[in-house]
């Protein structure tokens, strides 16, 4: 019993171990591929401490944002200095009910089948793919659709057991929760309706859902027009975010990109695979089949929903029910007396091992990856190397205060004038959604900048965007330095590229 329970400790420690280092080699955020959207939740949270309106509402990502106001409320001192501090105990904080959720997640599964092979399946959920990792070092809202999802699959199982209140309590905060944190989530929703066995139950989900939804929602109730004109349009818009011809769906590309997400990930496949063969061969009417129905519908209807707009990364709860589906599948096989338990047994722990060994290989690559990525952004600092020189950040280029710029500019520049003080003054930016050159009190020519400093330094982790800003200039590039900081471009004017 106590081993057992030990057992359950392990899968996620390692999910902890395994993002904890991914960020300690992958921070600071204002790195260009952290940056966006970590800062723009971080401007969200401190709006918030300020009685202003959140500064997204697409996703809508309010849990996120007040986990960041919790943090910058904690925050000694001056909290637009202490950026980075703020991001690190959000972070924190996402991944602590990350690992308690798939702890909970484990511990319900082997009470209530009596059984740890399923309980450790059930926690392989962030380990399915590297995306859970990859996103899990963010301030965004994956790590939290993490804890939804770990948490929809613990009361999910205790209402296929052992239906009580507290159960339905529990499905209607996962779904509410989630679906505040990325609207994407909501399709996982149906799973519940299609677990609860009569319509009063369901009628009571339902409404606790709404209840729990609209509660985290209460940020945003300011934003409530523009966040409604944004969700209509990316329903009607068959393209990307509301674009594209007004058909809803883009029909004669939507085969592919369902088939694109569905088939990308060989684990994920396998465990919907598993899943099919265990509802077919599985004792009807046995515990746990109309579980896997409702995991398995919920996976294929939010890949159906994001394969409109495919990406990836939309898809994380799908792909993390994977594990809990893969639990459910054992246990069935089990149940149904068609293999021998102790075969069935060396065969799934077997599995267990082979994946959990595949997707070490995968971090430790992972890492590798990480650690090139921060190291080459880090490289070349120009506020450091090249002190005297105008720094011209096109979209995309790491330095804080591009960071900064890039996000506080999107949302409406509340923090411009404090922030102009703290950021070096030959800082330049240049935004797609604006116009020409810009500093934290507006345009910015190009001339000026010429006149004004000995040498100026163009950065952007945008392919080829530094040669469309050098044109700008006229001929003041014509014999330019070109740098490389890991897949940022620089290119400088009347100065040498640093060395170390």
């Amino acid at each position: 019993m106590a081993r057992n329970r030990g057992a359950l400790l392990v899968l996620p420690a390692a999910f902890l171990a395994a993002v904890l280092v991914l960020r300690l080699h992958g921070l600071p955020y204002w790195l260009w591929f952290n940056l966006d959207p970590s800062y723009l939740y971080l401007i969200g949270g401190l709006n918030i401490l300020q009685h202003a309106p959140p500064a997204m509402f697409q996703h809508p990502g309010v849990p996120v944002q007040l986990l960041v106001a919790a943090a910058a409320w904690l925050a000694p001192g001056d909290r637009l200095a202490a950026a980075e501090a703020i991001l690190t105990r959000a972070s924190d904080a996402m991944l602590a009910l990350d690992a308690l959720a798939l702890w909970l997640l484990g511990w319900r599964v082997w009470r209530r089948t009596d059984a740890l092979l399923p309980a450790l399946f059930a926690q392989l959920a962030p380990f399915i793919t590297m995306l859970t990792l990859k996103h899990g070092i963010e301030v965004e809202p994956e790590p939290l659709l993490l804890f939804a999802v770990a948490l929809l699959a613990a009361a999910m199982v205790e209402e296929a057991v052992l239906p009580r209140r507290l159960s339905v309590l529990g499905m209607a905060f996962a779904v509410g929760f989630g679906a505040a944190c990325k609207i994407t989530f909501a399709p996982l929703g149906l799973a519940p309706l299609v677990l609860i066995p009569t319509w009063r139950r369901r009628s009571l989900y339902i409404v606790l859902t709404a209840i729990v939804f609209a509660v985290w929602m209460i940020p945003e109730i300011p934003n409530l027009g523009p966040m409604a004109a944004w969700f209509a349009a990316l329903a009607k818009g068959s393209g990307a975010y509301g674009g594209g011809p007004q058909t809803v769906v883009a029909w004669a590309n939507y085969p592919h990109q369902f088939a694109k997400l569905f088939f990308a990930r060989p684990l994920f496949l396998i465990a919907f695979a598993a899943g099919v063969i265990a509802l077919l061969i599985g004792r009807r009417g046995a515990v746990g089949q109309r579980l896997l129905l409702a995991l398995l519908t919920a996976q294929l209807v939010q890949i159906a929903l994001v394969a409109k707009h495919a990406s990836g990364h939309y898809i994380l709860p799908a792909l993390e029910l994977a594990g809990p589906v893969l639990g459910v599948a054992w246990f069935l096989v089990v149940e149904s007396g068609h293999v021998s338990p102790r075969r069935i047994r060396r065969v799934g722990a077997l599995a267990l091992a082979a994946i959990v060994a595949a997707q070490g290989v995968a971090v430790w690559r992972q890492d590798a990856e990480t650690r090139r990525r921060a190291d080459g952004a880090r490289a070349i600092d120009l506020a450091r190397d090249l002190p005297r020189c105008a720094h011209v950040y096109d979209f995309m280029a790491s330095a804080p205060s591009a960071a900064w710029f890039y996000n506080d500019s999107y949302s409406g520049q509340r923090y411009a004038a404090r922030l102009k003080a703290q950021m070096p003054a030959n800082d330049y930016f240049v935004e797609p959604w604006r116009q020409g050159i810009e500093n934290w009190d507006g345009a910015v020519t190009p001339a000026a900048l010429a006149a004004r400093y000995p040498c100026i330094a163009l950065r952007s982790a945008e392919p080829n965007a530094v040669e469309g800003l050098a044109a700008r200039f006229g001929h003041v590039f014509d014999h330019a330095a070109r740098c490389r900081a890991g897949s940022e471009d620089i290119l400088v004017a009347g100065a040498a590229c640093p060395t170390k």
